[in-house]
């Protein structure tokens, strides 16, 4: 384990951030593709699927925490992360598959209780893994600038991963769109591909990171009373200890929250995407897929920027400005629809303009993210400082329940936004009427902005210093 200034080998940034990619995949389908799916592909009313979505949070909030303590105090020959690393590969592919293939012929009930029950599953088996996995992290580096780094590669590989899934999934639909007789977009049988390749690949990545880092286990920090042979607590005193753990932190606190609204705001976006795309700038899927290509760009600027400006401007300062440009990059455009001041969807300034703010939006996102997440790393030695002990786990736990409300609570407000405007049962594009668009597009610039200036008022508030950092792994260094 480095500590002060002592730099990471590239390979276990590399292998640490590889991992990534499996819960990239699972978010990106989340946040873009559920939603969309579920309504128009599988017919779930809108409110019905987005109610589904935000349910699945419910059982986050208890699962994540729970797992998080779980690896926190896990005794093995393989350390406190990598059992749960290696035992969730399976199931995580497995039920991401289900979810894409719902039964033929069910019932709307059916449908809705069906999304959800995977949903649930789908959320648990990747929170085995993501929770035990990013929590390396801390145990890896004490570095100020290196936690940055470090996050940057998780987030770098995370967007890569659902990036590359994305494209594959719009090649296969251009492809077939243009060798069948309907929109490839709209076929059950799209996502069941979809559903299989992605299942692979997560299976892979996982794996990749658990072999990877397995060589760091020795080296890992074991808390004191892990070493010892004493039994478990009891239930109460689990749930004692994660409530201490979660609440010692007035900058955890902060973080959590403005996190968690920050996500919704992000997630409110990201789940009408392909609404936007379809029906308010009526993009073939050609021209989905040049937009998802440029997005490669995104998680290289992020992996650059994200460091650089953190030790430049501070990590607080990084997220306040970068979330900021992210809010106005998503809704420049759709407020200039909503009060028609942009040419025509045939213009190809349609596509360039919204190709442009997807693209710096999402690096926005992506140099934000990483400052809070860093942000939060730091905040294990403030607990540890305060309670003398390290709860990594327990921790990001909590990081992790504020990244599914991306897809969660977003899903749940773009479905009541979908509702409100009456949105048509088998909508196609071109024949949705305009003022059913521009009534999705101002509420979703309404809730957005609300959204967003709500988790930038809360991360203001947070205190951060470098200096700060130091002296306490410098008080703790004493005290070990």
């Amino acid at each position: 384990m480095t500590a002060g200034g002592s730099a990471l080998p590239f390979s276990t940034k590399f292998l640490y951030g590889f991992g990534s990619i499996a819960y990239g995949i699972k978010d990106n389908a989340f946040a873009y593709f559920l939603l969309f799916v579920y309504v128009q592909v599988f017919g779930l009313a809108p409110d019905l699927a987005g109610l589904a979505i935000l349910i699945m949070l419910i059982f986050d909030a208890i699962s994540d925490p729970l797992i998080g303590y779980l690896s926190d105090n896990t005794r093995s020959r393989w350390g406190r992360r990598h059992p749960f690393i290696y035992g969730s590969a399976i199931p995580v592919a497995l039920t991401f598959f289900l979810i894409w293939d719902p039964p033929a012929g069910i019932t709307d009930q059916g449908l809705f209780w069906y999304l959800l029950l995977m949903g649930i599953a789908i959320r648990t088996t990747i929170t085995l893994y993501e929770i035990p996995s990013t929590a390396l992290g801390p145990e890896l580096t004490q570095d100020y600038v290196e936690r940055s780094s470090l996050i940057a590669f998780r987030m770098w590989f995370g967007w890569w991963g659902g990036l590359v899934m994305w494209n594959l999934l719009w090649l296969f639909v251009v492809y077939s769109s243009i060798n069948g007789t309907e929109d490839a977009r709209y076929n059950a049988e799209t996502w069941v591909v979809y559903g299989i390749a992605c299942g692979i690949v997560m299976v892979i990545a996982i794996l990749v990171t658990g072999i990877g880092t397995h060589r760091h286990i020795p080296n890992l920090h074991i808390p004191d009373e892990l070493k010892s042979t004493s039994k478990r607590s009891a239930v109460i005193d689990v749930l004692k200890d994660i409530w201490t753990t979660l609440n010692v932190s007035r900058n955890y606190r902060i973080l959590f929250i403005a996190y968690i609204v920050c996500k919704a705001a992000s997630g409110l976006f990201t789940n009408l995407t392909l609404f936007y795309y379809s029906y308010y700038w009526e993009f073939e899927p050609s021209d989905i897929l040049t937009i998802g290509m440029t997005l490669f760009i995104a998680p290289v600027l992020g992996l650059k920027l994200a460091p650089m400006c953190t030790r430049l401007f501070g990590k607080r300062d990084t997220a306040i400005g970068f979330f900021a440009g992210a809010m106005v990059l998503e809704n420049a455009l759709i407020s200039l629809r909503v009060f028609d001041l942009l040419p025509s969807n045939d213009s190809s300034i349609i596509l360039i303009s919204v190709l442009f703010c997807h693209l710096f939006a999402i690096c926005s996102i992506i140099v934000a993210s990483t400052a809070v997440g860093s942000m939060v790393f730091d905040t294990v030695e403030e607990v540890e400082a305060a309670t003398q002990k390290r709860m990594e786990g327990t921790l990001l736990a909590a990081r992790s329940f504020a990244e599914k409300c991306m897809a969660g609570v977003g899903a749940f407000s773009a479905g009541l936004i979908l509702s409100f405007a009456a949105w048509p049962e088998d909508a196609k594009p071109g024949l949705v009427s305009q003022s059913t668009l521009d009534t999705v597009g101002i509420y979703t610039v309404l809730a957005s902005a609300t959204l967003w200036l709500l988790g930038l008022f809360f991360i203001a508030k947070v205190q951060e210093d470098r200096e700060a950092h130091a002296e306490r792994l410098a008080g703790l260094s004493k005290e070990a």
